[in-house]
């Protein structure tokens, strides 16, 4: 592994530094619970490379199914399922603002108290909408949503929301979220009277009475009758835009009778568990590339998957240091050779004769005399 840890302490790491409110939290549940003593830059930096490699092994996935338009294994079949997608601003470092994008899908269950959501999984990245359109077709993909039976989409009613809708399910009801198309009458009804006033309560009760009703008609000819070209009633013009270029999403009458639900409330809880109560706080500035390492890991343990993709997590981040290239080898120093002289043919010729008879350097003087030897 990339630090001094063993494998199980690094996923463990990760798992607090993503969950706890800070990095220094998550140092010191390490050091009470497991009694391992590490400084807080060490818990942030094997977080945020943790984030990192699993944020880029879904990214290869997503752009994976993409060219193949492979299908789920086992098919995840819902009678109903309800996909909403919104977006939540997020402190970078410099002072600036950016949003990261959430896509929260669910099952629909019917209960006494109306349809419900359950068994929920999240998809959030900080990115343009062509990327996050994009990246979040493995969290798509991992629910089946291609394979439901039945898909409602209720978000609001944005541009980049409604590609998002378009690209992974095409065939979906889509329905503005109640709230907020309610919102628009409440700002209207402001601007023609004193907020607060009988009038302002009288006349946006009128309004959202219809709506409730399916009689979004009447709502967009009422602001019509009433807007001006004022500046102060802008916000009466702005509803009537918005309401009349979406009327067959606004028949909440027949979307409740039906059983579908109307409110966007899963991405809302999505915008606060996975993003704002880790990323959101007092004096929290984050890199931008290191937000999206906190959110992978973050939806990987809401979505209940932390056990099934650490593995994958684990191996990506072994690979680049058992495999890491070994250096060359640099071969050893030679040893400087003596400076001999050349050879000359005869150099240590030694006589044995003179004048034909043997000298004291022929082996016949040096051999030994045998009347010594007796």
């Amino acid at each position: 592994m990339p630090s001094r840890c063993t494998p199980r302490l690094v996923g463990q790491i990760a798992r607090l530094g993503s969950s706890c409110v800070s990095f220094g939290e998550a140092q010191a549940l390490l050091s009470s619970l497991l009694g391992v003593e590490l400084a807080t830059d060490t818990v942030r930096r094997i977080t945020e490379l943790s984030g990192q490699h699993a944020a880029a092994i879904e990214t290869t996935e997503a752009a994976r199914l993409a060219k193949t338009m492979a299908r789920p294994a086992v098919s995840v079949i819902d009678r109903l399922q309800q996909v909403s997608v919104d977006g939540v601003m997020v402190a970078i470092v410099g002072g600036t603002w950016e949003e990261a994008k959430c896509a929260a899908i669910g099952r629909i269950e019917q209960t006494s108290e109306g349809p419900k959501a359950v068994d929920l999984s999240y998809f959030a990245r900080l990115t343009d909408a062509s990327h996050f359109i994009a990246e979040a077709r493995v969290e798509m993909h991992r629910r089946g949503t291609e394979n439901a039976r039945e898909v409602v989409a209720v978000s609001d009613g944005a541009e980049w929301i409604q590609r998002y809708i378009e690209e992974h399910c095409p065939h979906a009801l889509r329905i503005i979220d109640w709230s907020h198309a309610v919102g628009y009458l409440y700002l209207a009804g402001q601007a023609l009277f004193a907020a607060g006033t009988g009038d302002c309560v009288a006349w946006t009760k009128t309004q959202v009475d219809l709506l409730w009703a399916g009689n979004a008609e009447l709502v967009v000819a009422e602001l019509t009758r009433l807007q001006d070209v004022s500046e102060r009633l802008k916000a009466v013009r702005e509803a009537r835009h918005y309401l009349e270029k979406r009327l067959d999403m606004l028949r909440y009458a027949a979307f409740r009778a039906s059983g579908y639900p109307i409110g966007s409330g899963i991405v809302e809880s999505a915008n606060k568990v996975v993003v704002e109560a880790r990323l959101k706080g007092a004096g929290k500035h984050w890199k931008r590339d290191n937000v999206n390492s906190l959110l992978a890991l973050r939806c990987a343990a809401e979505n209940g998957r932390w056990r099934t993709n650490w593995p994958q997590t684990q191996a990506a981040m072994r690979r680049p240091h058992r495999h890491r290239p070994q250096p060359k080898a640099v071969p050893l120093p030679v040893a400087p050779q003596p400076n001999l002289d050349p050879a000359i043919p005869g150099r240590n010729y030694i006589p044995v004769f003179d004048n034909g008879k043997p000298n004291r350097n022929h082996s016949w003087k040096n051999r030994p005399s045998r009347r010594a030897k007796t």
